[in-house]
């Protein structure tokens, strides 16, 4: 959603402060601070995971703060710099969801939230692919069959023979149905309004939220990109996953909450589907002691679908776009309907 903020900044005023948290799990450099910096009349105050200020600005940062870029903090430590910042008017989520961001008290203050939707959008349709040629391939058995030190040669399917569902057709389901495009599968996606379309949709059978099941019935591979809202909690239960076909595979890569893990592990360990990649969970770091890791044909990976060396720069370069739109009182993009969630 692109249209101009509430108000705007004018060139000739003091400096704006902007507050900036670790972004992508790592504190943010000097170089990308410097990169905010070089937006005309901007000053950046780093701050640390803990909500301290880190590097050489005061703690009078917090009181000049107009701007807040923020990544990877708790939703306590965002609520106690929402609560220090009495000038505070917007924030721009590192991340493109934003359901660590849309705090109750970000709410009350009616703050202007902005996302970094698209960021990501490559990276995870590349694992996307990787994951579902893997799948086709049987990677995951051969893998299986090596530890086991067991020559049974197994034979694979190719992508044309399958078809894909996405579930949540944004800008990563977008993405994803791009690269799917070439190896010719049929492809389903479901989306909130699907008579609005998204770019170059001729490729993909764009459905309602209300056509799920017949998603889940027919696909050989269900990608969960949907946003975590409460309408979207507990998503894919029992019953989704008894929808599925029995050779059909289930990939995560939204949040963990969409996806019942109880349900899912006990659809995996009694056969109701193929198998399942986790990439994201209820609870993050996964714990040691989980049962996941134990489950039958599921592949899990730490929340790293996202993960490339451009992603930080490019949710700078995001943001620092924002950021000259923001002062010059013009149209921002990704600005977020807090209440929706997205």
């Amino acid at each position: 959603m692109d249209r101009p903020h509430r108000g705007s900044h004018q060139l000739n005023e003091p400096a704006l402060t902007v507050l900036a948290t670790p972004i992508l799990g790592v504190p943010l450099s000097r170089e990308l601070a410097a990169r905010i910096e070089a937006v005309d009349g901007v000053r950046c105050a780093r701050i640390a995971a803990d909500g301290r200020i880190h590097g050489d600005a005061d703690e009078t940062a917090f009181d000049a703060a107009e701007v807040l870029l923020v990544g990877s903090v708790p939703a306590s430590v965002l609520d106690h710099i929402v609560s220090r910042s009495p000038r505070l008017r917007w924030i721009h989520s590192a991340s493109a969801g934003v359901d660590r961001v849309t705090t109750p008290a970000v709410r009350e203050r009616g703050l202007l939230v902005t996302n970094a939707r698209g960021v990501f959008s490559r990276p995870i349709a590349e694992y996307v692919v990787m994951m579902s040629l893997a799948i086709a391939r049987r990677l995951p058995q051969l893998l299986e069959l090596q530890r086991e030190r067991t020559w049974q040669p197994l034979r694979g399917r190719e992508l044309a023979e399958l078809t894909i569902g996405i579930v949540g057709y944004g800008s990563i389901g977008v993405e994803l149905a791009g690269l799917l495009r070439p190896f010719g599968c049929r492809i389903l996606a479901t989306r909130r309004h699907p008579e609005r379309g998204a770019g170059d949709a001729s490729h993909v059978e764009l459905l309602g939220l209300d056509d799920l099941g017949e998603v889940l019935r027919e696909s050989h591979i269900v990608v969960v990109a949907a946003p975590l809202t409460d309408e979207t909690a507990g998503l894919i239960g029992a019953e989704q996953l008894a929808e599925m076909r029995e050779d059909a595979w289930l990939i995560n890569i939204a949040r963990g909450r969409l996806v019942d893990e109880t349900a899912l592990r006990r659809a995996l360990s009694s056969g109701w589907i193929g198998g399942a990649v986790l990439d994201v969970f209820g609870e993050e770091p996964l714990p040691p002691d989980s049962p996941l890791y134990d489950t039958p044909n599921l592949v899990i990976t730490p929340h790293t679908s996202w993960a490339s060396d451009r992603v930080a720069e490019r949710t700078v370069d995001l943001f620092t776009e924002n950021l000259r739109a923001y002062r010059a009182g013009e149209p921002m993009r990704n600005l977020v309907d807090v209440e929706a969630g997205y």
